[in-house]
């Protein structure tokens, strides 16, 4: 009976399952071809003025986040990310609030019907009519989360590929760069500035990435159990997706604001997005993050690791709903 249960929820989230990862798809290829105009266009044109006019490496990074840019900074993953660099950029895509905003919007819409909207459409007494016990449902809805889940991830790593091989090399041409500058520098002295004559390939894979989608799938399942707990208790979706949605927004801002506000940073473990962190393990395979950082008091505490935090969350979510479940009375149908 669990397979029949299995069976009808793919079949109810096969329309939007679809649409999003197509999204994801898209995205990620959109986003190989913004790095390659970025890494290999714009980045060596501004280091190269900044050469010329002897100009720290970093000015324009630095005036690009300063002020109200310090959000999009710390959104897109903090300072510690070098945008030159190909491999950096990519990773700046998993970060992306398109990326966080349809993993959201996934997890709180499907895990938000689980329960209240079979109550809310009155298809749950006709479902509880069947010799299916309640945990059946819970369970049924975890098999679902263990079967798209990966989908929605491997769809984003297809878009990073398809990307990369539809884009080709990463290929920097200096030639432009000395042409906009030969009107005003003598050509000696870009000789003297090193300014590169021939074209330069810069090295990028998307192999890094794939160990990423880890975390991705850690966000994805603990958003989906604090929705699923939300959802046992309730009985309009659109409340408990309303409700997902805030629960959701406010860690995210929770999260951003502690990076932006050192007296505030003490918030950010309670978020899940604080342990969304797929930049360090694509570029320095960092699976766990340190509390130290913003609770002095566990400074000497171990790394905690940031995917078994999130699945961690999940499954409490789950065991929540089924709790509550389980115990709760059905409403008849309005």
């Amino acid at each position: 009976m669990t397979l029949i249960l299995v069976r009808k929820l793919l079949r109810d989230v096969r329309p939007a399952l679809v649409i999003v990862c197509v999204l994801l798809f898209a995205f990620a290829g959109l986003w190989v071809k913004i790095t390659q105009r970025v890494t290999a266009e714009i980045t060596p044109f501004f280091n190269t003025v900044a050469r010329v006019a002897k100009l720290p490496p970093k000015l324009f990074e630095d005036v690009l986040f300063r002020g109200p840019g310090k959000v999009s900074q710390a959104v897109l993953g903090g300072a510690d990310l070098r945008f030159e660099r190909p491999a950096d950029f990519l990773a700046v895509g998993m970060l992306h609030p398109v990326v966080l905003i349809l993993s959201c919007v996934w997890a709180v819409g499907r895990a938000g019907g689980a329960v209240a909207g079979e109550l809310d459409r009155g298809t749950m007494e006709l479902l509880m009519s069947q010799p299916v016990p309640r945990n059946r449902l819970i369970l049924a809805h975890l098999i679902v989360d263990a079967l798209v889940i990966p989908a929605l991830c491997l769809s984003f790593y297809a878009g990073t590929q398809f990307g990369l091989w539809a884009v080709g090399p990463f290929v920097i041409d200096y030639s432009g760069v000395r042409a906009a500058m030969a009107r005003d520098v003598p050509a000696a002295a870009l000789f003297n500035l090193g300014v590169p004559t021939e074209p330069e390939i810069l090295d990028v894979s998307g192999r890094p990435e794939f160990p990423a989608l880890a975390n991705l799938a850690g966000l994805l399942f603990a958003l989906s159990g604090i929705t699923l707990a939300l959802s046992a208790a309730g009985r309009s979706r659109w409340k408990v997706i309303g409700y997902g949605v805030l629960v959701a927004l406010i860690m995210f801002v929770a999260n951003v604001l502690g990076q932006l506000w050192d007296e505030a940073a003490f918030v950010r473990p309670f978020s899940v997005f604080y342990y969304y962190q797929p930049q360090r393990i694509m570029l320095r395979g960092e699976w766990g993050t340190s509390l130290g950082a913003v609770w002095p008091a566990a400074a000497g505490l171990p790394a905690v690791p940031v995917v078994g935090v999130l699945f961690a969350v999940g499954t409490a979510g789950y065991l929540t709903a089924l709790r509550v479940f389980t115990r709760r009375d059905l409403p008849a149908p309005l």
